[in-house]
């Protein structure tokens, strides 16, 4: 029972990290909700931080860079660094 408990905890604080995540591609970078969701699926964000817990102790921004540099997005990183 408690092992299920705590697949259903990680499962929540995942969900969460991904709203997050998804809540700064819109704001910040001008992202549609599609857009910001297929980002983070095609980074493996959800894989990263079932592997690697430490992952939440970065913030939703910092995941937010790195998805867009792993996405190669130069025209959105220029926009957000440089305007």
């Amino acid at each position: 029972m408690l092992n299920t408990n705590k697949s259903i905890e990680l499962r929540n604080e995942i969900d969460l990290m991904v709203q997050y995540i998804s809540k700064e591609l819109m704001s910040e970078f001008g992202k549609s909700k599609e857009e910001a969701m297929k980002m983070i699926q095609e980074s493996e964000v959800e894989e990263s931080l079932v592997k690697d817990k430490l992952g939440f102790h970065e913030s939703p921004y910092n995941w937010t860079i790195s998805i867009l540099t792993d996405q190669n997005d130069v025209e959105a990183l220029e926009k957000h660094f440089y305007h």
